[in-house]
């Protein structure tokens, strides 16, 4: 059955027909991630499948005309792909300059440690339970995001999401009372 016939009975209420295509480009889109990821098969290679697939679902109506739906399936996956990518490499530029130390900063006395550490403490357990989870593991327990994936179930780019935007609110408030 060709991918036109099957996304037609699938469109008129067929489900076996889209687990069809799922049978039919899962492993070769996985592999195709995995590879475009440059061997870091794992968790988001699956993602990024799983999202192509959430894709196909919602543009379904729309795709009912394609005689092959791999070009456009991979197209997507390619798609999904770079933007990770992308996205890790502003988290990787974003995390190494959190982390440099300030070259010109000032000697701090060690009571002047402990109050800011308090109030980073505090505003750090102000931030939604979600991001303070992962600060603390990627930041207080040294965990990396696979380890933190597999702790809280959840996909290691929602976790970059998470740990960006905590950072950035955290940072933010650390500002707005003049710790840093």
């Amino acid at each position: 059955m060709t991918d036109r016939e099957l996304l037609s009975r699938y469109l008129k209420g067929d489900v076996s027909a889209f687990e069809a295509l799922l049978d039919r480009y899962e492993k070769p889109l996985l592999r195709f991630a995995a590879r475009y990821r440059q061997g870091r098969a794992g968790d988001r290679a699956r993602d990024i499948v799983q999202e192509v697939f959430l894709k196909l679902l919602s543009k379904a109506g729309g795709l009912r005309n394609q005689e092959n739906l791999s070009p456009w399936l991979y197209r997507v996956a390619r798609n999904l792909a770079i933007d990770e990518k992308r996205k890790e490499s502003r988290m990787e530029k974003y995390h190494r300059a959190a982390a440099a130390p300030e070259i010109d900063a000032p000697p701090v006395s060690h009571v002047e440690r402990q109050e800011i550490a308090q109030i980073i403490n505090h505003k750090l357990h102000g931030l939604p339970p979600n991001q303070r989870d992962v600060l603390i593991l990627k930041i207080q327990e040294g965990k990396s995001y696979r380890e933190i994936s597999q702790i809280t179930g959840l996909t290691t780019s929602n976790i970059g999401y998470l740990i960006h935007h905590g950072l950035k609110r955290l940072s933010g408030e650390l500002r707005r009372v003049g710790v840093i």
